[in-house]
């Protein structure tokens, strides 16, 4: 939500300078959300993502019940 915030700001601020200081902004969000992304994996807090089906998979086991 905060970069999107700041990414909001520099599309409606016309002065260049304070540009440079959200996008420093921006990264520093950046590497603390890794930091906690790293600490999410390290103790197992994070689930896999939800992913398609294994459509091979599938089909082999179908074929085997019919």
């Amino acid at each position: 939500m905060g970069i999107q915030n700041y990414g909001l700001a520099i599309s409606k601020v016309l002065r260049h300078d304070i540009h440079s200081q959200f996008v420093t902004l921006s990264a520093g969000i950046a590497k603390y959300s890794n930091k906690g992304l790293n600490i999410m994996i390290e103790n197992g807090w994070l689930e896999e993502p939800p992913t398609c089906a294994d459509r091979e998979k599938l089909s082999k086991d179908t074929k085997g019940t019919k």
